[in-house]
Formats: structure tokens, sequence, C-alpha cells
């Protein structure tokens, strides 16, 4: 209860201190202080490798500028990630003289909505990628437009770098500090008598990356949409740094060599991310590009002891368990309450998932996403295995949670553990899942166990829960002679599979949701075993995943 408290008193000074710091960041004395600029170019235009989407560019043009479903540019208050300028990308790819006339014209609406100053649109982190957007997009948008327009976007990037130098440091923690670092350095690259910020940037930088990226190249957040952003931050960095005849930085260098095999360790077999700790799939020709950007060619780290997620990829099967311990409080405003939970793909397409997270972070289906139940795992008495705030981050979390991984054969055996439902049962919750050396044979076990010093044995409602990829079928349900339960199920690229379970514990087909995708929320189905757990003798309950 002190630990909650006091996190939450944290998180109430902090806010606090955003609305005081909104205010003077608003007032005249502080916008004269950014003041005018006397940059008059740009010396340097970055290269920029990350392809934009040509039919989006051709929808924006056509006046269709939606973002996640929603018609954002013209709205009094525009929405958060909009105000990074990545979509120029998409006007870009149409390679038209309207997709670059449409950007000037939006470019110079932002500045005149909101040059000033924006409690969005100046986050550091959104700041810092608009900023690296507009260099990256310099010659195709501004020059050739007229000259009073790329004064009034010189000077706008002065007088947002002015800004960001300010508040990097103060305002920002974990991977929004490592973009706002990439911005300054950006910044100090691209114009004149501004490398300070290069160097100031780059410090930050590294100071960031040994703090917060692990031995092991996972990011401290442990989602894996933020470990690939990140990679990408990272190769960007490099990237500039040669073309402005900079030094290189071996600390940056070595981070991309870690993070890149860890990414891979990420994926499923569609070639898309693990939905775990406000993740998407994400589209799987773009992280082939991060990956093939980086040059790293490492094999994922069979068992990463500090990032947790382990992979087995046998035969055309890939299974993605998640053994690690919730993020550290300051990096944990995504994170899931989904320890132990696993997702599983058969050749191209998933199978068993997790629900997912929402794209607006604060919304209701983001925190329903985040509890245990929307995650195949087990969970007691409706609970969750670490207390979850609403507005994101992490309470009451488990004090020890352990992972063991054991070759036999061929076969891959992944154990773990947590006492996240300690304090409220004495329980402690251990899964193994065994991987068959051609991947069609999944067998799991989970175990509820009271700890020697346990001081009583309340019993524990159960529910160990499957949730299915929406284009999964659920094609019959049988019970066998000795009472135990087969659901057949199927999905177009991955043939026909048999969920087995033993007698012994109740087994049911109920409702689910998965917004893993970006593309909204979709219906699907689950499998779930239920039980109660009484007495002090573990409680073991098998089950497997086989195909016909």
């Amino acid at each position: 209860m002190a630990r909650g408290y006091s996190i939450s008193v944290s998180r109430g000074l902090a806010s606090l201190r955003a609305r005081i710091a909104g205010t003077w960041y608003r007032g005249a004395l502080y916008q004269w202080q950014l003041g005018s600029t006397r940059a008059t170019q740009v010396l340097l235009v970055p290269p920029d490798p990350w392809p934009g989407d040509s039919e989006t560019g051709k929808a924006i043009l056509r006046g269709a500028f939606n973002f996640r479903e929603e018609k954002i540019w013209r709205t009094e208050e525009l929405p958060l990630e909009p105000h990074d300028f990545a979509w120029l990308r998409d006007l870009r790819a149409t390679g038209s003289d309207a997709g670059r006339r449409l950007g000037r014209e939006m470019i110079s609406d932002w500045i005149d909505r909101f040059g000033r100053y924006h409690h969005h649109g100046w986050r550091s982190d959104i700041a810092a990628e608009r900023l690296v957007n507009w260099l990256s997009q310099y010659d195709y948008f501004c020059r050739g437009g007229e000259e009073r327009f790329r004064g009034r976007v010189i000077q706008s990037i002065a007088r947002q770098s002015k800004h960001l130098a300010h508040v990097t440091r103060k305002s920002t923690r974990g991977t929004k500090r490592v973009r706002a670092a990439k911005g300054l350095i950006y910044v100090g690259a691209c114009l004149p008598s501004a490398q300070p910020r290069l160097y100031k940037g780059l410090a930050l930088l590294e100071h960031e990356i040994e703090h917060r990226i692990h031995a092991d190249g996972g990011a401290a957040e442990r989602c894996p949409t933020l470990q690939h952003a990140i990679l990408r931050d990272l190769i960007d960095v490099r990237s500039v740094l040669a073309s402005s005849h900079q030094d290189s930085s071996p600390v940056v260098q070595g981070a991309i060599d870690r993070a890149a095999p860890m990414l891979r360790g990420m994926r499923l077999g569609d070639g898309g991310l693990g939905v775990f700790n406000g993740g998407f799939e994400e589209q799987d020709w773009q992280i082939d590009l991060t990956l093939n950007q980086s040059g790293s060619t490492g094999n994922p780290p069979e068992h990463p002891p500090h990032t947790g997620f382990q992979r087995v990829a046998a035969g055309r099967t890939t299974v993605v368990m998640d053994t690690g311990a919730p993020p550290p409080a300051g990096h944990d405003d995504l994170a899931h309450a989904g320890l132990l939970s696993f997702e599983m793909s058969a050749g191209r397409v998933r199978l068993i998932v997790n629900c997912g997270s929402h794209w607006k972070p604060n919304s209701e289906w983001a925190f329903t996403g985040r509890v245990s139940a929307a995650h195949s795992t087990l969970i007691v008495d409706d609970r969750n295995s670490s207390q979850l705030y609403r507005n994101g981050g992490l309470g009451r979390r488990p004090a020890k949670v352990t992972a063991e991984r054991k070759n036999r054969e061929g076969a891959v055996v992944i154990e773990g553990g947590h006492d996240g439902y300690g304090p409220a049962f004495d329980v402690v919750h251990k899964r193994r899942i065994y991987v068959s050396s051609n991947g069609e044979d999944v067998r799991g076990q989970d175990i509820l166990s009271r700890p020697e010093k346990a001081r009583r044995n309340p019993d524990a409602a159960f529910a160990i829960r499957f949730h299915l990829h929406p284009d999964v079928t659920i094609d019959s349900m049988s019970m066998w002679e000795t009472g135990g339960r087969i659901i057949n199920f199927s999905r177009p690229g991955a043939g026909s599979w048999q969920f087995h379970t033993e007698s012994g514990v109740t087994i049911g087909v109920e409702d689910s949701f998965y917004q893993g995708g970006r593309t909204g929320r979709q219906r699907t189905r689950q499998i779930v075993l239920s039980g109660e757990y009484r007495g002090t003798e573990p409680r073991a309950v098998r089950w497997a995943i086989r195909r016909r």
C-alpha cells in the first residue's frame, strides 16, 4: 500500500509540475526567450531510408486525412501523433507536385496553429520527431518554395530546437528521451552554428543507451513496438553522424548490434511482432527493412536474462513467451499484467494471441487490453498479476520472477514462474511449455503451489485463457473416454489443430477481442480452462496443442 501511495503521489506531483510548466511555456516571456533566429539555410538534408505509403498519400490528397479511423487535421484539437509529421513520407511517396504543395500548406498551417507552444505538439519526443521529418524532407517540400515559406520553416525549427534543448533532460525519460536526443542531434548537424546541440544530444543519447538498453539488447519498456522504434532511431542517428562527417559513436553502434537480434526474437512466423506491453504486430516489411538497415545479422538471444522474451522456432511453428519481470518504474507506462503469457503462430499466420493494446493509450479499451485476463496465461480470481494504474504504469508487482530454458533432443522446454498472486492468495504460478523439434506438438503445464512459509491457504478460483486470432475457426468440441476434452480449430495457412486438456477442469469457449493489428478492435473467441485451487498441495493443469 505504501509503495502504491508513493507512486500515486509522485504521479500527481509530476502532473502538477507539467501544468505549471505548460503555463510558463505558453507565456509571452518564454516565447520571447525562444527569440528569432539568424539561421537562413539548412546546411544538410539528412538521408531518409524509410519509404512512405503512396496509397495513404493519395488519400491525404483526396482530403481523407484520417488517423486510426478519425478525421483529424481540421479538428480544433489535433490528436497527438499527427504532430510528428511522419506522414510527410506518404505525401512524398505520391511523387506529385500536388503532394508537395499540400505538404507546404500543412506545414504552414501547423506553424499558424501550433507554432508558439502546444501541450501535445511541443512534447519533447513529438517535437523531436517533427524536426527530424521537416529536416529529412526539406529538399522535397521546401526547396523551390517561396522564400518567405522557407524562412518561416527555418525559424520554427530553430525555436522548437531551442525549446527541445531546454526541456529534454527535465521532462522526458526512457524512449521519449532517446527520441528527443535524436532531434537535438539532427538540428545540430543540419543548422548553422548549432553543433553544440549535436554534442549535447549525442551525450544524452549515449547516457540513455547505457542505462536503458539492456545487455541483451532489449529496451527497458519491454515493448516490441518500442524496441523497433528505438532501433530505427539509432540507425537514423548513425546515418546523420556519417552524413555530417562526425566521428561514429561506438556506443550507438554497440546498441544497434544488440537491439537488432533482440527485435528478431520478438517476431512471430508472419514476420510481425508479438503483442506484449502495449505493442502491436506492425508491418513485416518495415521490420525487415529496419533489420536490413541495421547491418546486424545476429540471431535472437535464446535466453535474454533482462528482457525475458523466449522465442522458439521449430518447423513451421513459432512460440514467443513472456518470462520477464515487469518493466521498472519510469518505464512502465505501457506495461501489461501479462506474466507468462505466450503467442503462437503456424507458418505465416497467428493462432494463439494476446488481446493487445489500443492506439489511444489512456482509453478504456487500452486499459482492458492491459489486464491479465486479456492475455494467454493463467489468472487467479480474475485479478491482475501486477497492479495496473488506469493512466498507465504499475503499482504492486511480483517480487520474484523466474525463467529457465532447456534443450532436449531437439525439443525446447521453457519454464517460468512468478509470485504476483502471493499477497492475495499465497500462491505461486509456474508455467512449463514444451515445443517438439518439428513444432507440431506444443504441450503446457500450469502449476499453482503454496510457498513454504505460507501462513494461509485460501481457496483460489483460476482460469487459463487461450485467446484465438480472429481468423481462427473453432470446428468442433468433443470428450475423450478418460474425461479429457478436445477442441478442433483451424485457420487458412495453418492447417487444422487440436487443443487437448485433461479431466478435472472445466473447459469452455468464450467471447474475446483482438486489437493487436492497429486496424481497430475485432471480435474473436478464447478457450478457457477453469477450476479451483484448494489446500496446500500443488495443483497442475496439463494441456496440449497438436497438429491434426
